[in-house]
């Protein structure tokens, strides 16, 4: 049915249960979400699918902002143009627009609510740190529009409510997971030595709107000789006997996304070649049994980081980062590793990405499978076969 919201509005009014719960706790009268990942989990807002992909004007214009006073429904503030979206994709009822320029309007709007709902003296969170969120001079606006509210950020707040999925989320992301397992297997059997890492790309977004995407993912091929992390594809030079590469991909499924990698070889593999995926593969299952639920993160990192030294290998980010989550963000916060607030705990109905780089003759490579976290541990979402994928044609 055309506009017709991702969940039904029990979903909504649980997650709004847990955020009004975490308010009390910190003080807060009102939340609100600015970035589009907030914005998603307040509502199910999704809007025009390629509009995300220019962030620079689209999540700060055309996505709706939206705030939730404690104890009561949420109110979207947002331009008036794409207004009857908002009202078909959200079970949203007060909606209030705003005309350009809105980083001047929108902040009128927001007083408005807040001093319609007796705030105009509150504790208000905004996610301040948030991907996409407010800009400093919308924020400064905001502030001389209220200037008796104690603005404070809730980043933390929104990624950690955020973090642990509800079952209806955790099915999405199956979906999601599922949807990129099929595409790999449509992709090994489709691409042949010939085509450059530009078309590769190309084709496994082919290959995950075949298996069910509902949107663009990610496609990122990096390929030895000539490998550097985050490098641009290259357009021009073609796939040819002895290539080693890596390629992490990610399909979508209305709105929540996957993320994991295989690792191919052009032509029959060299010694060198297995001795390298051996190694990063038995490094990750071993670092795995590590993951369970109940344990801090930064502890869970440090254990990680000491079974990639036992076996003689260096991760150059030192265990920094060993995975993320996943959700409306492919590389979804909170970002997991030594640095993780000490209370931070791996917790069930995580959806997570474990991942760390390891040094390698052709490069620092990332081996990532995804994975939803049980009672016992970890459940194994993808069902690629973890093996050296080896292209002979």
């Amino acid at each position: 049915m055309f506009h017709e919201p991702i969940f039904p509005r029990s979903e909504f009014h649980k997650r709004y249960g847990r955020a009004w719960q975490k308010m009390a706790e910190v003080g807060l009268d009102a939340l609100i979400g600015y970035s589009p990942g907030n914005q998603f989990w307040l509502t199910g807002f999704l809007g025009s699918l390629s509009a995300k992909r220019f962030p620079e004007f689209s999540h700060q214009v055309l996505f709706p902002k939206v705030i939730l006073p404690r104890e009561r429904e949420p109110i979207i503030v947002g331009l008036q143009t794409p207004a009857e979206t908002y009202a078909r994709e959200t079970h949203v009822t007060d909606i209030r627009t705003v005309l350009p320029p809105v980083e001047e309007n929108r902040p009128r709007a927001i007083k408005e609510v807040l001093v319609g709902f007796g705030l105009q003296r509150s504790r208000v969170g905004i996610d301040l740190g948030a991907f996409g969120s407010i800009t400093v001079p919308e924020f400064d606006a905001l502030r001389k529009e209220l200037p008796s509210v104690e603005f404070v950020d809730a980043a933390e707040l929104f990624y950690r409510l955020r973090m642990v999925k509800t079952p209806a989320e955790v099915s999405y992301l199956r979906m999601a997971v599922e949807i990129q397992n099929n595409a790999f297997r449509k992709f090994v059997q489709r691409v042949g030595r010939g085509m450059s890492e530009t078309e590769l790309m190309f084709t496994m977004f082919q290959c995950q709107a075949e298996a069910g995407a509902t949107e663009v993912g990610i496609a990122m091929p990096w390929t030895h000789p000539g490998y550097t992390f985050f490098r641009a594809q290259y357009p021009d030079r073609l796939m040819e006997p002895g290539d080693f590469q890596w390629f992490d991909a990610g399909a979508i499924y209305r709105g929540y996304n996957s993320d994991y990698d295989i690792i191919l070889v052009w032509g029959e593999p060299s010694p060198e070649q297995l001795k390298t995926f051996e190694t990063v593969k038995v490094i990750y299952i071993e670092a795995l049994e590590l993951w369970k639920p109940g344990r801090p993160i930064t502890e869970i990192a440090q254990d990680v980081l000491h079974v990639v030294r036992r076996h003689g290998a260096v991760d150059p980010l030192e265990g920094q980062f060993i995975g993320h989550n996943l959700g409306y963000e492919m590389v979804e916060k909170p970002w997991l590793g030594i640095g993780c607030p000490p209370d931070l705990r791996l917790e069930v109905n995580m959806v997570v990405a474990p991942e760390w780089f390891i040094v390698t003759p052709y490069g620092p490579i990332l081996f990532e499978e995804n994975f939803v976290v049980g009672e016992e541990g970890l459940e194994r979402l993808t069902d690629f076969p973890s093996k050296l994928q080896v292209i002979d044609r």
